[in-house]
């Protein structure tokens, strides 16, 4: 009886969640469509398609996929060569739409079999945080054609929004105070409900509002208040589709907005789930989104991802399995077979309070400003990429703030700390070039990548005193040591030859002895031991002990002997 009762309250949760889900998502769905440069319609399609297959194959109950604000910005950018004088795609462009939504998918679905959800790590939290409030800003300002009442601009960017509308009103277009009115009204219920009424769809109730008003009183873009129908026919029922243009032209040029889709999705699913705090299969999330993108493709829909308001409603809203999901992907197919007088009589202006709402949510002021007192760099980073957004095509964005962060991280990693060493009474002193130590240990900590080595090589030659004999590098708290690395202690080793001196590696871990060991490098090393300064200890004996008591001990230095002899270098000193 018990379990009985626990599944009832299961399906109920789950029912009303989704039915919250899909009402609230409506409005959304609705405007980032037209957001996309796609008629409406087009975006419940990607609702119901995509909304309805991702939780198929996916396995987290809490993530609902349709259309999202940052991927439509993407899309815009994508397809304005096939938008029309109505700032929307044609039917010409409709194949292209499909073509970048398989695009989309496939690049999710290949990525989960290389692993490369991996290079998400190589988005700071700056970055993304600078991308986010740049998508914020351009979402608001490109909505600010449709909230004055203006007729569309199609502007793809900051400077072509802009300047379009200093030009409608040079040519003498002024704002409609009737769309300016509805836009406000709408974001002000909007900001309101959430403060007041979290759980209630008041985005959903403010547009049918002024959707009943516009209605009843016949207002149009004659009156001032431009209306879904006076932008975009809306059809009864499913939408006119096309398949995808297989043109090798077409796909070259989608390939890298498609890429970009997928990656800026695949962030949002990164997010979406880590606001979940559940332990999800990222790999088959992934792949679910991939799967949803592909089908949608064949049927009408355009680039879809998770969404992080829609999906943090669900959870809140109690769902517990996938079903939620599923069930306010199908309520939205009614609306798309009987809601077409609806969504044809919606103002515009409706639609861009909503986005302008949006807009300002993407902004938030709190995580700017810690991440903004941290450090420099992400202070850099930040406002690199918040800039880039708002000027460069937004896949560049993202791709040239993740680069310049790279670059940062190779500078800062690239000056190893390297101390200078002395062995006396069995320990280790500091010591500095002018005591003139014969025997001396060169401590390294940090990487030795690529970048890092020419500045490693010029410390230790500037350490090392020119009487010394027996240099031993110290590479335990040594990491990312690769054949560049291999490459200058070979030419360390040689330079120290020269002067009558003999370099040793002591803490060698087993994969760069593997690096060695494949390169055929005749440096002299002893391995890692988990006892600190054991490896140290064991190469100063094996180097400076006497010939005869070296006989004795074990052999447990890596002595590549006939390698170093081939080179010049000298034999094992005795340091006694």
């Amino acid at each position: 009886m018990t379990a009985s009762r626990s599944r009832a309250g299961g399906w109920r949760a789950d029912v009303a969640s989704g039915l919250t889900v899909a009402l609230v998502g409506l409005p959304q769905c609705l405007a980032y469509a037209m957001m996309s440069g796609v008629p409406p319609a087009y975006g419940l399609v990607t609702a119901a398609v995509a909304g309805f297959v991702a939780p198929l194959v996916g396995r987290s109950p809490h993530i609902i996929t349709g259309p999202t604000n940052t991927t439509g910005l993407l899309i815009l950018a994508a397809m304005t060569p096939w938008l029309g004088a109505n700032g929307l795609v044609g039917a010409s462009g409709l194949g292209v739409l499909a073509t970048l939504t398989l695009l989309a998918g496939l690049v999710r679905v290949l990525a989960t079999y290389v692993r490369a959800d991996k290079l998400l790590r190589f988005f700071p939290e700056s970055v993304l945080a600078g991308f986010t409030a740049g998508a914020g800003t351009l979402i608001g300002v490109n909505q600010l054609d449709e909230a004055i009442g203006l007729a569309p601009l199609g502007g793809g960017n900051l400077y072509d929004e802009l300047s379009g509308i200093v030009g409608a009103f040079i040519s003498g277009h002024h704002p409609a105070w009737l769309a300016v009115g509805v836009s406000v009204a709408t974001a002000a219920a909007i900001f309101l409900g959430k403060r007041l009424r979290p759980r209630w769809p008041v985005a959903l109730a403010s547009v049918v509002v002024a959707t009943v008003v516009a209605f009843v009183m016949g207002l149009d873009a004659s009156a001032g208040l431009p209306v879904v129908s006076d932008r975009a026919v809306v059809p009864s029922g499913w939408p006119p589709m096309a398949l995808p243009v297989l043109s090798l032209d077409v796909v070259r040029q989608l390939a890298l907005p498609a890429a970009a889709i997928a990656l800026l999705g695949t962030l949002e699913l990164t997010v979406s789930v880590k606001a979940s705090g559940e332990a999800t299969d990222m790999q088959r999330e992934i792949r679910a989104q991939g799967a949803a993108n592909v089908a949608g493709a064949f049927a009408g829909a355009f680039p879809a991802s998770a969404s992080l308001t829609r999906s943090a409603l669900l959870r809140l809203g109690g769902a517990s399995t996938r079903r939620a999901a599923l069930i306010a992907a199908l309520t939205v197919v009614p609306i798309l077979f009987f809601g077409a007088d609806f969504v044809s009589a919606i103002p515009q202006a409706s639609l861009a309070g909503v986005l302008l709402v949006t807009a300002t949510g993407m902004i938030v002021r709190t995580p700017l400003q810690r991440l903004w007192n941290t450090a420099p760099e992400p202070r850099l980073l930040l406002v690199t990429t918040f800039l880039a957004t708002l000027v460069l095509p937004l896949e560049w964005a993202i791709l040239g703030g993740a680069g310049l962060a790279i670059v940062i991280h190779l500078r800062n990693t690239s000056d190893p700390r390297v101390e200078l060493l002395r062995p006396a009474d069995g320990a280790l002193l500091p010591t500095s070039p002018d005591d003139g130590p014969r025997v001396v240990v060169v401590v390294v900590s940090g990487d030795l990548h690529y970048a890092a080595v020419p500045n490693f090589v010029e410390q230790v030659t500037r350490l090392i005193p020119g009487v010394s004999r027996v240099v031993v590098l110290d590479l335990s708290h040594a990491h990312q040591l690769r054949f560049a690395a291999v490459k200058a202690l070979e030419q360390l080793a040689s330079d120290l030859a020269e002067r009558g001196a003999q370099l040793r590696l002591a803490g060698v871990s087993p994969e760069f002895q593997q690096v060695l060991e494949g390169a055929h490098s005749p440096l002299l090393i002893s391995p890692a031991d988990p006892t600190p300064g054991a490896s140290v200890q064991r190469c100063l004996r094996e180097q400076c002990a006497p010939a005869r008591a070296r006989l004795r001990q074990p052999r447990v230095v890596i002595d590549n002997g006939a390698r170093a002899r081939e080179r010049g270098w000298p034999a094992p000193l005795d340091c006694s």
